[in-house]
């Protein structure tokens, strides 16, 4: 049992009756989605947002490389030509490729199908990397799976076409491996979430630091980001440069352009850019000092534990979410490793984990609503998920640290 009192409250208000409560609220969230898809025009839902969202730019990077254009796959007005050609010219705006070029790879298949059906193939495939996913980390089940369905950020990765599933069941099947001693082929399946490098710092930092025990996975990381880096500036060499400068002169800046959708990033820095919007400064600064105590904890929370894998893997992902300087509300679906291992790892914790996921649940299902609202009606805004996820992880860290270091050999 947690020794917050407020915690004790909220786990005992959590019967099991409320806790349907939550798929009543995912329900109507995707059945929303889906009549919106239905009443929609063409490639169109209900509120005139091309169905899939983002899907677009993934169908029109493979597609780009299937007709044997790569060097175009970052030429905006190519791509946005692309687009409207594949849904139409009413298309508003623009679905933008940014990540690295290798991954458009992957979409080539999809590409010679039509875009509804590859869309619905694609998501069927996110489903089924989050069953596997579960399975890999050791909660295989309907109800689990059940669950995982009706938080925001899966339903977001879902509906928006993304590819934030397919992170999951990466980090997932990378996790497993490692578990069972094969940390090579681990560091090589680690090394596939290169199209979103920022999301393997938290492992990249746990292997490196236990680097006596963990040098495989480290050799295996860096090989398959070796391979992944060297195959496009082998197949695609003007994709790759062009991607350099992207990376240079436009993704730090991205977050600061005035038709970016500021709501639908959850790090720390997009939290300052929210609440001080003319001021850039700050917002970057104070993101770096708050990142850096979580990176300290961390490594002394490795130091004071020996032989829990689960628990380490766990934080490692925390760490990340909280330390990345960018992180869609899609990609905090892979909070869900933590959230399996903790709830296997340490069950005698439950009282306090079921809480903390119901408030982190909560946070992420309204902030999108609650941050529009306010930008709706002031130049700055207040999420919600970002002072939510601090007190998770303060909890988490503390709850955690009170184990018994012989238990926590276990």
């Amino acid at each position: 049992m947690n020794d917050a009192p407020f915690l004790t409250k909220l786990n005992q208000w959590l019967t099991p009756a409320r806790l349907n409560y939550t798929w009543i609220a995912g329900g109507v969230l995707w059945l929303g989605w889906l009549v919106s898809i239905s009443f929609g025009s063409g490639y169109f839902d209900a509120a005139g947002q091309v169905i899939g969202t983002d899907y677009l730019q993934f169908y029109s990077a493979g597609e780009t490389l299937r007709s044997g254009q790569g060097d175009r796959l970052y030429d905006a007005n190519f791509q946005l030509a692309l687009e409207r050609s594949i849904v139409g010219e009413q298309l508003d705006g623009q679905f933008a490729f940014i990540t690295l070029p290798f991954l458009a790879w992957l979409y080539v298949p999809l590409s010679f199908l039509p875009y509804i059906p590859s869309f619905i193939v694609w998501s069927l495939l996110s489903g089924l990397l989050l069953w596997l996913s579960l399975r890999w980390l050791g909660m295989g089940t309907l109800r689990t799976f059940g669950f995982a369905l009706m938080w925001y950020p899966v339903f977001a990765a879902i509906s928006f076409g993304q590819n934030s599933l397919l992170t999951l069941g990466l980090f997932g099947l990378g996790y497993a491996l490692w578990k069972r001693k094969r940390p090579f082929l681990a560091g090589l399946v680690v090394s596939l979430v290169l199209y979103k490098p920022q999301l393997i710092l938290g492992i990249g930092f746990l292997w490196l630091v236990r680097w006596k025990r963990d040098w495989k996975a480290l050799i295996g990381l860096t090989a398959g980001s070796l391979v992944l880096i060297g195959l496009g500036l082998l197949f695609l060499p003007q994709a790759s440069l062009d991607y350099l400068k992207i990376s240079r002169e436009v993704l730090p800046e991205m977050i600061w352009l005035p038709d970016f959708p500021i709501w639908h990033v959850h790090t720390v820095r997009g939290f300052f850019r929210l609440l001080f919007p003319g001021i850039r400064v700050l917002a970057d600064v104070v993101s770096l000092l708050l990142t850096l105590p979580a990176i300290v904890f961390y490594y002394l929370f490795l130091r004071r534990y020996p032989g829990r894998d689960d628990l380490y893997f766990s934080g490692a992902i925390l760490m990340m979410m909280w330390i990345t300087p960018h992180a869609m509300v899609y990609e905090w679906s892979v909070l869900l490793i933590p959230a399996v291992l903790l709830w296997r790892a340490v069950p005698e914790m439950r009282d306090t984990w079921r809480p903390l996921f119901l408030l982190m649940w909560l946070a992420t299902f309204l902030s999108t609503a609650l941050t529009n609202l306010q930008l709706a009606l002031f130049s700055a805004a207040f999420q919600v998920t970002i002072p939510v996820f601090a007190y998770v992880l303060f909890v988490v860290y503390r709850s955690l640290s009170g184990l018994p270091k012989e238990q926590s050999a276990g």
